[in-house]
């Protein structure tokens, strides 16, 4: 491989953009959590005969969740933790099939030299 298509290549690396596993980690973690417990929280305060019969449900992969105000923290913990191992998944497939897109246009670029 020349040097210029090495300098092609870093260029191409700089200019696409590559997502943080982390950061995606803790926005996905955030979102996915607090969106659960508002669920929880607004079906607790709506009341009713059959409060949350539905997300109820969810106790089947989150032991120890119910609709209630402590199942709202229970479930925020455990959608967080999904959530998290979700968003770092998608970033480092996002970046993997980045890396491997400027590789092979580096090496299949036809060179001006």
């Amino acid at each position: 491989m020349s040097s210029t298509s090495r300098s092609e290549e870093e260029l191409l690396r700089r200019a696409i953009a590559r997502l943080r596993a982390g950061i995606l980690a803790i926005v996905f973690g955030l979102v996915s959590g607090t969106s659960l417990m508002v669920a929880t929280l607004w079906l607790v305060i709506r009341g009713g005969s059959l409060v949350g019969l539905h997300l109820n449900l969810l106790s089947n992969y989150f032991p120890g969740y119910r609709v209630s105000w402590f199942g709202s923290v229970i479930g925020f913990f455990y959608a967080a933790a999904l959530g998290a191992v979700i968003g770092w998944l998608i970033a480092s497939l996002y970046n993997a099939v980045a890396d491997r897109r400027v590789s092979f246009r580096a090496r299949h670029q036809p060179s001006s030299s």
